[in-house]
């Protein structure tokens, strides 16, 4: 079970980079959609002591369209997304690197940052006509 006081907190969350493609027109028929979702986990280590040991989630998710009715209808997002977390002033590298190998250590930072990325993602595919209701808002 983890220590309270070694949680890392969540300062930053940044949407890096969006790109759609849907040149389609709405016709009205079903569309299938394949996800694919890339999750990295990294620990930054400052150049000088003073600064705060940092967990680095970086998640890239990718979704290929596809029109049951014609496949030549075609439409392709992709969105990467980083979060940023601070640990605790104090904590050694000695003790954060290990947690990091560890799967509950990942879960309890991906956790927090997947919701996030997923629900720009949702809501950039509905902006451009896509239904993403069915997408998972969790890991």
């Amino acid at each position: 079970m983890q220590v309270a006081e070694w949680r890392p907190r969540l300062i930053t969350f940044r949407v890096e980079a969006f790109q759609s493609d849907n040149r389609v027109e709405d016709s009205g028929s079903p569309w299938s959609l394949e996800l694919q979702q890339e999750i990295q986990v990294g620990l930054a280590v400052p150049a000088d002591s003073s600064g705060p040991l940092q967990a680095i989630v970086k998640i890239t998710l990718g979704a290929q369209a596809h029109s049951q009715q014609a496949a030549s209808q075609t439409a392709s997002f992709k969105g990467e997304y980083t979060a940023k977390f601070h640990y605790p002033p104090g904590l050694a590298e000695t003790v954060v690197a290990p947690l990091l190998d560890q799967e509950p250590h990942q879960y309890l930072l991906v956790a927090q940052a997947f919701p996030l990325a997923m629900s720009h993602f949702r809501r950039e595919l509905q902006s451009t006509g896509f239904d993403a209701r069915q997408l998972p808002l969790g890991v």
